[in-house]
């Protein structure tokens, strides 16, 4: 048994074909795709595709990023109401929108708050915003892996093998292909660590010659995000990591379907509130919760303010609130406030 892997424009789009043979090829090939279609300027319709292929994006931490347009259409218009009674339509409001994925609910939600703020600043942020793509100039063979160094993908054609997890030994071509690309990779890894400078600039297309390699980046940041933030100075997008206290103190966070139980430890979902406290003004507002249901959608979330104290009180519960609730409450002891 084996997978074979999409790797062309052609391949990606195609239709199940009539001849056999072909239908064949098409069954071994359609759950293997190239993470390569990313690299910027391949698409005409560049958000369509992007949207279709980020579900196939898997991470090494194990985690795939779905995005689609207007996922909190019902949860937005709760918040701005909250945010509307919070603060002045003259107020410069820092808003800060934490492990955001691809951004394009950061922009969705960014676009819908400028009427009420025209001054605001909103940031939008994930840990991961690109992929790396290191394509040996002999060989033409490909890596595809995270900004530290992790494999996620070798392209060969007509193979695209896995490297996070590893091909299973019942589909036993891919995992000698697994194999051979392991021992691959001792070379390519040696590009790393790679410059600061470059991987400081997420939206930066200019490619790396190194070591016999082109290196480029692969972006995870959907394209309507990308113009949003070239296009209006009062968007940016970030690198940070939701364990991390802001730079600068902000008025706003919302970290949706992130900090859920099953996905980190009390202890880990306690660190994470408490960045968040640390990264609030006084009277600021955080907005916690996750998606039970895409179609139609329904979100359990809490609105907690930051009171003077430091701490957190909760003003408004959507569906049946966050499932961190008490974790939060309690995450201000012990933790560096900002007043």
């Amino acid at each position: 048994m084996l997978k074979l892997g999409v790797y062309k424009r052609e391949q990606f789009f195609a239709n199940p074909p009539e001849t056999w043979l072909s239908y064949l090829y098409y069954r071994l090939s359609k759950s293997r795709v190239s993470l390569c279609l990313l690299e910027p300027g391949k698409w005409p319709a560049e958000a369509a595709v992007f949207e279709r292929l980020m579900p196939l994006v898997r991470l090494s931490n194990g985690v795939y990023r779905t995005t689609f347009r207007r996922r909190f259409r019902n949860l937005d218009p709760v918040v701005n109401g909250v945010l509307a009674k919070r603060f002045s339509s003259s107020d410069t409001v820092v808003i800060q929108d934490w492990a955001a994925s691809a951004c394009l609910t950061s922009a969705e939600w960014a676009e819908s708050l400028f009427p009420l703020f025209p001054r605001m600043q909103f940031e939008a942020s994930d840990l991961i915003l690109f992929l790396i793509a290191a394509r040996d100039k002999q060989s033409g063979e490909v890596f595809v892996a995270e900004q530290d160094g992790r494999p996620v993908q070798y392209v060969r054609p007509p193979f695209v093998i896995r490297m996070d997890p590893a091909e299973p030994w019942l589909l036993f071509v891919n995992r000698i292909g697994y194999l051979w690309a392991r021992s691959r990779w001792r070379k390519a890894r040696r590009l790393w660590p790679l410059p600061n400078a470059w991987l400081e600039h997420p939206h930066c297309e200019d490619s790396l010659e190194r070591k016999g390699y082109e290196v480029r980046k692969l972006s995870l940041i959907h394209p309507s995000a990308l113009a949003l933030a070239r296009t209006d100075a009062r968007f940016s997008i970030s690198r940070h990591s939701i364990f991390e206290r802001a730079t600068a103190p902000c008025h706003v966070i919302r970290s949706m379907n992130i900090l859920n139980r099953a996905y980190f430890s009390e202890q880990q979902l306690a660190q994470a509130a408490r960045s968040v406290i640390q990264s609030l003004h006084s009277g600021g507002i955080w907005i916690v919760g996750r998606t039970t249901s895409e179609d139609p959608p329904v979100h359990d979330v809490t609105i907690f303010g930051k009171k003077t104290s430091g701490g957190l009180e909760a003003i408004e519960h959507i569906g049946s609130g966050s499932e961190i609730d008490s974790i939060a409450l309690m995450a201000d002891q012990g933790s560096n406030r900002l007043r």
